[in-house]
């Protein structure tokens, strides 16, 4: 175990020249910046230090933007938890929102996380991390996974230019208060820690006359372009003009010497050396931090990672997965007894019934009729029929945010990756498109770890045809009508196996064509097992549960009212439910609904032959902004539940090719928002193109297979 050894040592000996980290002026004193390798623990750490929530998935590069939370023990000051790096020069997205975020935002110090496992990897950007003149703490996390191991805190303190070091254990919350406290203490370092050689501090030197103040130390600066980080080139060839062809000029004196390869091999050799003398003899023996020896978990790794096992492993949990999410004495049964016996009987029929009967009194006149039906049939039965699937949704959060954190995905990743390279993905992709099922939006956040841009590319374009979980539960509520609870789960999960495959085949469709020249490679850490930290689901939980809720009563609120006041209102005025097919909705949705003229043509159990098949295409049209607003649609146009009941019973190749349709066109403004963003406005448009084509044709397709085996029986 690690253990910290008492070393004393005379801090006034420290020879206080321009080198120490003198830029505090410039920032922000209530910020500060978390930075460190990917699984070593520092979202954990952020979440127990700060009231934010940073997301656990034992996945290396999970974090792909930052997060911010306010210092429990100072909710005045605020800590960013930025994404996992390996070093401050690599060209990747990661990197370089973390270069940016150095150079352009405000912010105090920087509390550096390492791996106890990974001291000898992580080491290296601690150091540049140093040279910024702005790190204050070195946390060493994770030390409960380092077997008889024995380090001089003191001594690497002081060779590390005497920072603060603190060993911490952040999953149980030791080491958290002793490294918080650190924060706010005015520790002196020096951030010249590495001495390079003469030839190199000579152009350091030279570089950093010519160099503005700033929050990062000029040391730091020249380092990084010499290290050729075109981040920060550029923005220096903002803030300084004309003046950066000095700085250009005298590295092209030195055009023969490779700094990056120069750099780097030194900073390895000084954490070599630095471990050589900080890293206690043990029985004879030097022993550096390795993980404990677990064959038990060895095997269990190399058993799960073979295909034959593995993929069916992945198929049941996720079918285990949706059971207790959706399925018969699960989540789905309890999401129908909150909505049937709790919002519905009492909240809706007894509580609002006798309120706003009291206000409009309905039996007197029919505007008072309209009005009772406006808040109790339009507004807040729609909003229920949301807010019932809320403890489904619970479930499936915490289900999924425990697999996570336990270590599962990157075992998915490897064990996926070959096979789904034939599609143009790499197994990090998989990943990001299973994150898919909670919500795209997440998901294509996600795809800036990729390191391959065709991989990228694809991952963009397929990532909103995977069914997210507002889909879900539209699926669930008429698969459950359609075919009842105890198998409509079943058929819900048919439904997000299909948008997989779906996804994959557009996939592979574009790897071989567009992309089959592009190369993608896959690199992913295989983290051990880890126990779930609990507090951290919780608050994740509710975190997501919260803007769920958040979204329904006030944008889905908002959407039932304007729906319904439309379909009850038209040229003659206002229309009670039998007559909303004269409506202003209704005359829009009737000639919209000839587009579905294929699936049954006049037939009374086509969209166009059925007197109510053009609720269904309008349902999909104004479902466009947030799809959980399909159900509120359906609940305001069939007039509540049991109408429509009653005509997806007799019109099952609507029901099941509405929800073909559903699961693959057009998504949610906000992933369209955000799709645009990442990737441009041709890819939108493209995988816009495709979702409306692909999910008009399999909707036909759905509606004469379903009509052909039931209406024909």
């Amino acid at each position: 175990m690690l253990k910290k050894q008492s070393n004393n040592f005379n801090k006034s000996k420290i020879n206080k020249t321009n080198v120490l980290a003198k830029h505090h002026f410039f920032a922000d004193k209530d910020t500060y910046l978390l930075i460190g390798a990917p699984n070593v623990g520092k979202s954990t750490f952020f979440n127990k230090v700060s009231t934010g929530t940073s997301e656990i998935s034992n996945f290396d590069r999970l974090t792909v933007a930052p997060n911010y939370g306010k210092i429990k023990k100072n909710k005045s000051k605020t800590i960013i938890d930025l994404p996992g790096i390996y070093n401050l020069s690599h060209p990747f997205d990661e990197e370089i929102t973390v270069a940016n975020f150095l150079i352009k935002e405000k912010f105090n110090k920087i509390i550096n996380i390492i791996g106890a496992t990974s001291i000898q990897r992580d080491l290296l950007l601690s150091i540049q991390a140093i040279e910024t003149g702005l790190v204050s703490t070195i946390v060493i996390n994770m030390v409960d996974e380092v077997n008889k191991t024995k380090l001089d805190i003191n001594k690497l303190s002081k060779l590390l230019g005497n920072i603060k070091i603190v060993l911490a254990q952040a999953n149980k919350n030791i080491g958290i208060s002793e490294a918080t406290n650190s924060i706010f203490k005015d520790n002196v370092v020096n951030s010249k820690v590495v001495k390079y050689d003469q030839v190199t501090e000579n152009c350091i030197d030279q570089i950093s006359k010519i160099l503005p103040e700033s929050n990062l130390s000029k040391r730091f600066l020249s380092l990084m372009i010499l290290e050729k980080n075109q981040i920060i080139i550029d923005y220096l060839k903002t803030k300084i003009g004309s003046k950066y062809n000095r700085i250009q000029a005298i590295i092209n004196k030195y055009k023969n010497i490779d700094f990056v390869d120069l750099l780097r091999s030194k900073r390895i050799e000084f954490v070599n050396d630095l471990l050589s003398k900080c890293l206690l003899f043990d029985d004879k023996k030097v022993t550096y931090f390795n993980k404990h020896e677990n064959k038990k978990q060895r095997k269990f790794d190399r058993a799960i990672l073979n295909g034959w096992i593995g993929i069916p492993l992945i198929i049941s949990l996720i079918l285990i997965i949706y059971y207790l999410s959706f399925g018969p004495y699960a989540g789905g049964t309890l999401q129908t007894l909150f909505y049937d016996e709790f919002l519905t009987k009492i909240v809706n029929h007894k509580w609002l019934t006798t309120l706003f009967s009291k206000l409009f009194h309905p039996e007197t006149n029919a505007v008072g009729e309209w009005a009772l039906q406006l808040f109790t049939e339009g507004i807040f039965n729609g909003l229920f029929v949301v807010i019932s699937f809320c403890i489904p949704i619970t479930i499936l959060f915490i289900l999924i945010n425990l697999i996570q954190q336990i270590g599962v995905m990157s075992r998915i990743s490897v064990l996926l990756d070959q096979a789904f390279s034939k599609f143009g993905l790499s197994g990090r992709s998989v990943v990001n498109l299973l994150t898919g099922f909670g919500c795209n939006v997440t998901s294509i956040l996600m795809m800036r770890s990729s390191n391959s841009k065709k991989e990228r590319m694809i991952s963009l374009l397929i990532a909103p045809f995977i069914s997210c979980s507002s889909r879900t539960i539209v699926f669930l509520t008429i698969s459950a009508i359609t075919f009842s609870i105890s198998l409509g789960w079943l058929y819900v999960a048919f439904l997000l196996f299909m948008s997989g495959i779906i996804a994959l085949l557009i996939g592979l469709s574009f790897s071989k064509t567009m992309f089959r020249k592009s190369k993608s490679f896959f690199l992913v850490e295989l983290v051990s097992w880890k126990k779930p930290d609990f507090a951290v689901i919780f608050k994740s939980v509710l975190l997501q549960l919260k803007s769920f809720i958040v979204k329904a009563t006030t944008f889905i609120l908002i959407a039932n009212f304007i729906i319904w006041l439309f379909t009850h209102t038209g040229p003659s005025g206002i229309l009670l439910d039998d007559k909303i097919d004269i409506s202003f909705f209704g005359y829009i949705a009737r000639g919209l609904n000839y587009l579905m003229y294929p699936l049954g043509g006049n037939s009374q159990h086509g969209y166009v032959g059925n007197n109510e098949g053009w609720k269904m295409t309008l349902s999909l049209i104004t479902a466009f902004p947030a799809k959980e607003i399909a159900l509120g649609n359906i609940s305001i146009l069939f007039a509540g539940q049991e109408n429509f009941r009653n005509f997806v019973t007799q019109n099952m190749p609507i029901a099941i090719s509405y929800m073909t349709i559903f699961l693959l066109y057009i998504p949610c403004a906000a992933t369209i928002s955000v799709l645009r963003k990442e990737g441009g406005w041709k890819l939108l448009f493209i995988h816009l193109s495709l979702s409306i084509s692909i999910s008009y044709l399999l909707g036909i397709l759905s509606y004469w297979i379903t009509y052909g085996i039931v209406m024909t029986h």
